[in-house]
């Protein structure tokens, strides 16, 4: 069924592309198997009382395509000579152009998306714009699938320089478009308004230079679709600030990230191994920035917050109120109308509703 779907639909765009040879070959496939199937049922019926239409169609399309099965073969001399000839020189013929034809576009088809070529139809996606190392990808497409929040998300990759999706990324659903990143026009390919999230990696992230591409896209991302949740990496700690100014949502910063784990690792080892468990989205605990719909009373201490998460074997960490956050703020802290829970756990929990 799929393979008939996906015959019919390279059909009809041949038709649209090629247009009256595609139509002329077409009805000379339906004239032969018309030929031959009236013609076999009509030389062959007083030999062969109980022959249907459905058989004659039968031995046509098995002769035209070089099965040859033999449950029906014509018997008498015009059945053969007139009839049977005919269609095994001329069906052949036909049908083999067609098939080739359709086998052709297909392959043409599959190239030009794997080179990022054709147009995005996926809606509800994630973007990924900036392709610089395949095994940072494939963590990336990983963690996003294995993240309950995206993980039914398709995933659309946009790059200038990458000349075809490799194959790592083609087994992990991974659609690709190709064209410059702060062109309207390539974002328009990715279908971008119907995008939720999107990832702006570093060209280089051994490059500070690299914030200057990325400054560019972040304003493209935002001038277009200001309600697409935006991550954006920045390798220079003083650029943030600058990138911050955009509008997009989160701005993180490689380098300052690893320059802090590392002091942190030589005064007090085995950070790193913490860090590493809750960074990672795959296995072990992880760290939740969950919004509070509902609170008991309008004034709610850290501490009701901290006894409502261990009843749902989650663990308290702190409060984000706006830009700032809040980490281990003790218990008469007071959670306010707008705060947002930062939890640990081993999956992401719903909204907190303590009302």
């Amino acid at each position: 069924m799929i393979f008939f779907r996906l015959f019919v639909d390279a059909i009809q765009r041949l038709s649209r592309q090629r247009g009256s040879t595609t139509l002329k070959v077409l009805v000379a496939v339906a004239s032969i198997i018309w030929f031959s199937a009236s013609g076999y049922l009509y030389f062959e019926i007083q030999a062969k009382p109980n022959l249907t239409w459905g058989d004659s169609f039968w031995w046509s399309i098995v002769t035209m395509t070089t099965v040859g099965y033999g449950d029906h073969f014509p018997e008498t001399p015009l059945g053969r000579y007139l009839i049977g000839v005919p269609t095994m020189l001329f069906g052949i013929s036909v049908l083999g152009y067609l098939l080739s034809s359709v086998a052709a576009y297909l392959i043409e088809d599959t190239n030009k998306e794997l080179k990022g070529m054709k147009q995005v139809r996926f809606d509800n996606h994630v973007l990924i714009i900036h392709y610089n190392d395949l095994n940072h990808m494939v963590q990336l497409v990983s963690d996003l699938h294995a993240d309950e929040s995206t993980k039914n998300k398709p995933i659309v990759l946009i790059d200038d320089r990458l000349e075809i999706l490799p194959p790592e990324l083609v087994e992990l659903g991974v659609k690709y478009v190709h064209g410059n990143p702060t062109h309207k026009s390539t974002f328009e390919q990715a279908n971008y308004s119907e995008a939720t999230h999107a990832i702006v990696l570093a060209r280089d992230p051994t490059d500070s230079r690299s914030d200057d591409l990325t400054l560019a896209v972040t304003m493209t991302i935002e001038h277009l679709n200001a309600d697409i949740e935006t991550a954006i990496e920045c390798v220079d700690p003083n650029n943030v600030e600058l990138l911050r100014r955009t509008g997009c949502d989160s701005v993180v910063c490689t380098s300052k990230l690893s320059s802090n784990l590392l002091i942190q690792e030589l005064i007090d080892p085995g950070v790193q191994a913490v860090f590493a468990e809750l960074s990672a989205v795959q296995i072990g605990q992880q760290i939740f920035v969950v919004p509070i719909e509902s609170m008991p009373a309008s004034a709610w201490p850290f501490g009701g917050l901290s006894e409502w998460c261990q009843e749902r074997q989650l663990m308290a960490l702190g409060v984000k109120r706006g830009e700032s956050i809040h980490l281990n703020p003790g218990a008469d802290f007071s959670v306010e109308a707008g705060d947002v829970a930062v939890v640990v756990g081993k999956e992401r929990p719903a909204a907190i509703d303590a009302a």
